[in-house]
């Protein structure tokens, strides 16, 4: 029995793992591309990007995540913005620490509480109002 493209309903005809055709293969790749691109300029993660995304195996997500963050990191202390979409990231896809393979990745978007005016991941002395630490980047809750 003959494979279908769950993206255009096409015959797969070729001998392939994919569930798509290699039309749609190469059309999704362009569009994780530019999904990509999109995080990376707008510092946003859309919906109908999401939907995307969820055609991906986790690995590739897992691989966007990383090149985001150190994309982010690149900027240098990661903004409350790049936080956010990065939070998104690993919450709508299930992201844990372990499998994004890098402990401080998740130390700078991992949400921590403010003990009287200290950061909590650095320990220097911060203002009460901040949502990230000027210092480590951190995100703050208090």
């Amino acid at each position: 029995m003959a494979k279908q493209c769950i993206e255009c309903g096409k015959e797969i005809k070729e001998e392939t793992d994919s569930d798509y055709c290699s039309k749609c293969d190469e059309m999704l790749d362009k569009q994780f591309e530019s999904i990509e691109d999109n995080i990376l300029v707008y510092k946003e993660l859309l919906t109908n990007e999401i939907d995307t995304l969820n055609k991906f195996e986790k690995e590739d997500i897992i691989d966007l995540y990383i090149r985001v963050f150190d994309n982010f990191k690149e900027e240098g202390a990661i903004t409350q913005e790049q936080a956010k979409v990065l939070n998104t990231i690993k919450q709508t896809f299930d992201l844990k620490e372990g499998e994004i393979g890098n402990d401080r990745v998740a130390k700078y978007t991992e949400v921590k509480k403010v003990v009287r005016d200290k950061c909590p991941d650095c320990g220097k002395k911060i203002k009460e109002e901040f949502n990230f630490c000027p210092y480590c980047g951190v995100t703050l809750k208090l």
